[in-house]
């Protein structure tokens, strides 16, 4: 199970044999002052989840350099101070630890030495970060240095492809850890409380055929991303699967939650209720933040979605997709990407009634109902916004009750009929979009545009005035 980690760092270190200075196989230095030089004398590794599960690499691959300083080769012993009870693991010029032996250097050559970790539980009912340590001991000629390793390792509650069935997630120290799915089966509630951290490994899902209630606050949001917590993952796309709920989902609601980094925020898949004018959505989403999806931040499939005070950004496809019709409800939320870690073609929101075949042949049209208002549509092309979502299609006409109204929408589009009040081409001036920070500037175009709808406070939950602005969040005067 280590054989592409073990793979990898081979390749690398005969390749880098092939590249260096030929070696002097028939003379050593002996000399017991022999010191060697290191590029670094700390191996240090931010924090990595605890685990018994047997997903290894758990942390990712540091390395450093070993310098033989002599004009001679040198022979060199490298050990783990932990020996086999150490939680670290070391691969020495292709050779694998937690002791190597008679390591060759060239002279004035060097060689890489690779570390990972996999940190135990450590049943702390605090669940406070532990520290771990370790050092390697490199022995030349009998002279011994040391290259010390620490790493922070956080314990949580560990799921590997389990299924949950009315059961409660509410613990605020250990985060939940996901491993291949967590799987609520049908009529059965997964209730999420307020402060929990969830993390998901790569190509891990929530999937959900009964029903999701997140009951994040203000001050306690859930949040949802990767197992990586090193900084450089922080804000990468595509580390995790997403939140799936399957057609037999019903009554999910969603309520200060922050998802990011996975592939898609939220999937609602297909229903029979969606124009139903008595139905409860399949899912409400509500003062919610998803971000960094390298597929679609919130989409449905014949599908009844509301969303409110919600922000839906950076995403590799979109940021809102309705497709093969259905019903959506949404007010005050944002839909944006800038094309940073994206290159786009599509516009970032999208909604169609039809099915479309290979030849651009309509094969299906779905009835469609969708009232959308007070949102920004937003992003680095010049048309984000669709209705009709397949190249050299024309925008449909959509059955049923549709209102486009009082929104921000960055679009070359004429809005006729029922789609009024919309203003074009303006800049929403948020604060600062590379730090996510979608509050408006004073110059905002969304300032005051909106409709009283009845959304009465906005995404941080402060009061909205009697002509609000467009998007997610109200401008403090």
């Amino acid at each position: 199970m280590w054989k592409r980690f073990w793979f990898g760092a081979l390749f690398v270190s005969i390749l880098l044999s092939m590249l260096s200075s030929c070696k002097d196989d028939n003379t050593f230095f002996t000399g017991t002052e022999a010191k060697l030089n290191f590029s670094a004398d700390t191996v240090f590794f931010d924090t990595v989840f605890a685990s018994n599960i047997p997903r290894i690499p758990l942390s990712v691959n540091h390395q450093f350099v070993v310098v033989n300083p002599y004009s001679e080769s040198v022979k060199t012993n490298f050990r783990l101070s932990g020996g086999s009870n150490s939680v670290f693991r070391i691969n020495v010029d292709g050779e694998v630890g937690p002791e190597v032996n008679d390591i060759e250097i060239g002279g004035n050559d060097s060689i890489f030495v690779f570390v990972e970790l996999s940190v135990d539980p450590n049943n702390d009912p605090q669940s406070l970060p532990l520290i771990v340590r370790d050092s390697i001991e490199i022995s030349t000629n009998g002279n011994t240095q040391n290259v010390q390793l620490i790493a922070w390792g956080q314990d949580g509650h560990y799921f590997l492809r389990d299924t949950l069935c009315n059961a409660t997630l509410d613990d605020k120290l250990k985060p939940y850890v996901v491993h291949g799915y967590l799987y609520v089966p049908e009529n059965c509630t997964l209730t999420i409380k307020e402060g929990v951290k969830m993390h998901f490994a790569p190509r891990s899902w929530l999937y959900v055929e009964g029903t999701l209630i997140i009951e994040g606050t203000k001050d306690q949001k859930v949040k949802f991303e990767g197992d990586r917590l090193q900084p450089q993952f922080e804000e990468v796309a595509g580390q995790w699967g997403g939140i799936w709920l399957d057609y037999l989902s019903k009554g999910n609601q969603i309520k200060h939650a922050e998802i990011k980094n996975g592939t898609v925020g939220i999937y609602c898949d297909s229903s029979d209720i969606q124009t139903s004018p008595n139905a409860a959505p399949n899912v409400s989403v509500e003062n919610t933040e998803v971000r960094n999806m390298s597929f679609d931040g919130l989409s449905g499939k014949t599908a009844y979605i509301k969303a409110t005070n919600s922000v839906f950004t950076n995403c590799g496809r979109y940021t809102f997709l309705g497709l093969w019709g259905g019903r959506y409800d949404l007010k005050h939320c944002n839909f944006t990407t800038y094309n940073f870690d994206f290159s786009r073609r599509e516009p970032t929101f999208a909604l169609n009634n039809v099915q479309i075949n290979e030849f651009f042949q309509i094969t299906g049209i779905f009835r469609t109902v969708y009232d959308i208002q007070n949102c920004i549509v937003d992003g680095g092309l010049q048309e984000e916004l669709s209705l009709g979502i397949f190249k050299n299609v024309p925008d449909q006409a959509f059955f049923g009750d549709t209102l486009f109204n009082n929104n921000l929408v960055r679009t070359e589009r004429k809005f006729v009929g029922l789609h009024t009040n919309n203003k074009v081409n303006i800049s929403p001036a948020f604060v600062d979009i590379l730090k996510h920070d979608y509050h408006i500037e004073a110059t905002s175009g969304a300032i005051d545009i909106g409709a009283p709808i009845g959304v009465s406070r906005d995404f941080d939950e402060e009061l909205r005035n009697g002509t609000p602005d467009a998007g997610a969040f109200e401008f403090k005067h």
